[in-house]
């Protein structure tokens, strides 16, 4: 669902894009002919539904910085050019056994949350609990759906009384048909449009008509209308795309307006003009009927007629040059503005935004160096193997078994694949990055993860960055794990940046607590959960990962507990919750950690 309402804005905005760019050129092409304007607008429907299209150095969508291309596609990529934001790993799915929502930025257990993770949060935005976020997705895709069913229903219905006006019309000789029941000409049908006229249409009116709808078949005009009408209806919220819809059939109009007069001599335009006003339809007569052309928009379009002369060679070959590099331009995606995919997720992969290979224009060496380890972090936590290994240099990639990346059989016969670490704990928040860029530059990276039992754990990557000619590259790399901590020193170096957030995190669309107390509630395993969590205590150490220390409970109030918690080399300090106290559960959690 994340995906389908994600690629719909990404075609909106690419279509809003095109749309601008369109309007633009149409300007330029103001003095020539409308037929010119009326081709350009069919690059905004295509670019509304279709997200594939060929890269190109000239696309106008490298005027727009957010704008990435991916493969063959282009998305949106949250932030500047000048600074690597990580909004793709945000509310990510890992490779591992579930996903989990990104901790809310103040809401940690450290008290206030101020330090690294708090900034982390501030500076590429939280997430809501995954159950939340998903009830807004749904919630949305619920309103678009409806707001597409309504624009179809409508059509329908309209399509349908306009049949119904026309069910006793009789055909002429010269194949149109002719009915009492209308007082404009227009065409009607998709896969056999047919021309209606007023009963009692002749002479100069009825040659000129019929002229004009018989060139919008020939055209397929009918087809292009009903076709640009369904894309502005899959994007009934944006406004741009129901204007381009309003200026395409304008011109559409304007341009067999032009053909006609083509045919019938530029000294006749006065004579035309006539015949519009006289056929102008209704207000509102063919109003939702996308497979109906009548004769609207008089006012403009005898403006238009009034304008027009036949165009010079030059002009019309100028013109077309044109038409053919707009189209180009806003039908190719940005090259030197590719994405780099890092992240292989349980839904596909994600990609993160940088220009070229990893290097961002404009930016500081502090802020580039920022960007390729917030990168190179994302995809060492989501154990994305072939990209970590990639940006190792030879010595480290001599070593690549040692440091936990190693080659299995891949699917096809004789080929390997890279593969890394384990599949529980996963990345369930975003690492956090500490860098040094003295020489030698170095990092230090904080991995927040969870497990499917709703365990939150910690582990850490060390590393040494090398210059090479083009970027920089890994070329120290030391991991530790924080799965065990028996002493204060060890706590602080895992906990001082970033502290699990048991009662306001989510697992798999749950809040972590709630499920807690929940199984606690059913009984599930009663005798692992008295053990682990019904004392103060025993539930710090499950939380924490605490061994070896000694407890010194403090009643409070009625489900709160003070804890202090005695490492041989320092001490903690708890604030211990029951957050299902008042259902019947027995569970403790930590609320807050002084250290």
């Amino acid at each position: 669902m994340r995906e389908w309402m994600t690629a719909l804005f990404e075609l909106g905005v690419a279509a809003s894009l095109t749309a601008l760019a369109v309007l633009a050129l149409s300007l330029l092409l103001k003095p020539l002919s409308k037929k010119y304007a009326y081709l350009l607008w069919l690059a905004v429907f295509v670019r509304a539904v279709c997200p594939f299209f060929y890269t190109s150095p000239f696309s106008v969508f490298r005027l727009f910085s957010f704008m990435r291309t991916e493969g063959s596609q282009l998305t949106v990529a949250a932030g500047s050019g000048q600074a690597v934001r990580l909004a793709g790993i945000l509310g990510l799915k890992s490779a591992g056994e579930g996903a989990a929502a990104w901790p809310a930025a103040g809401g940690t257990l450290a008290g206030g949350g101020t330090g690294a993770a708090a900034q982390a949060g501030a500076d590429f935005g939280a997430l809501p609990g995954a159950g939340a976020g998903e009830a807004l997705l749904t919630a949305l895709l619920c309103v678009w759906a409806a707001g597409v069913l309504f624009l179809l229903v409508w059509g329908i219905c309209s399509w349908i009384r306009l049949r119904r006006r026309i069910a006793l019309a009789v055909r002429a000789g010269d194949g149109a048909y002719e009915s009492d029941q209308i007082s404009t000409a227009f065409v009607l049908g998709f896969f056999r449009p047919r021309i209606y006229l007023p009963a009692g249409l002749s002479g100069k009116k009825r040659e000129y008509v019929l002229r004009h709808e018989r060139i919008h078949i020939r055209r397929r005009d009918p087809q292009l209308k009903l076709l640009a009408w369904l894309a502005a209806a899959l994007h009934w919220w944006n406004p741009f795309l129901w204007l381009a819809f309003s200026l395409f059939v304008r011109d559409m109009e304007m341009s067999c307006d032009e053909r006609v007069l083509d045919e019938i001599g530029a000294e006749q335009k006065e004579n035309y003009g006539e015949f519009l006003l006289a056929l102008a339809a209704p207000a509102g007569f063919l109003a939702g009927s996308p497979l109906a052309f009548g004769e609207n928009s008089v006012r403009a379009r005898i403006r238009n007629i009034l304008k027009y002369k036949k165009r010079k060679r030059a002009l019309v070959i100028l013109a077309l040059v044109l038409v053919l590099a707009g189209i180009c331009l806003c039908l190719s995606n940005p090259s030197g503005q590719e994405a780099v995919s890092i992240i292989g997720g349980a839904d596909g992969p994600t990609s993160v935004w940088v220009a070229g290979r990893g290097e961002l224009p404009e930016a500081s060496e502090e802020e580039q160096l920022t960007a390729i380890v917030q990168l190179w972090a994302a995809a060492a936590g989501n154990r994305n193997a072939d990209y970590v290994y990639e940006r190792l240099t030879p010595g480290l990639q001599a070593r690549a078994e040692e440091l936990g990346i190693e080659r299995v059989p891949g699917a096809e016969e004789g080929g390997e694949i890279l593969t890394m670490g384990w599949s529980s704990p996963f990345l369930a928040g975003t690492p956090i990055v500490k860098l040094s860029v003295s020489e030698p530059v170095t990092a230090e990276i904080t991995y927040p993860g969870l497990t499917s039992d709703g365990n939150w754990w910690a582990w850490k990557d060390y590393i040494a960055l090398e210059r090479t000619e083009d970027t920089w590259l890994i070329s120290e790399w030391e991991r530790r794990e924080f799965f065990s901590i028996t002493s204060y020193e060890d706590f602080r170096e895992a906990y001082e940046d970033w502290l699990p957030d048991y009662l306001n995190s989510s697992l798999a669309g749950e809040n972590t607590a709630e499920n807690l107390v929940q199984k606690d509630i059913a009984g599930e395993d009663p005798e692992y959960y008295e053990e682990t969590f019904h004392t103060p205590a025993a539930a710090l150490e499950w939380a924490l990962h605490l061994e070896g220390g000694e407890a010194e409970t403090q009643m409070q109030e009625e489900g709160k507990a003070l804890v202090a918690y005695q490492f041989p080399d320092g001490e903690i300090e708890a604030r211990m919750v029951q957050p299902g106290l008042s259902e019947g559960s027995g569970v403790w959690l930590p609320e807050a950690v002084v250290f």
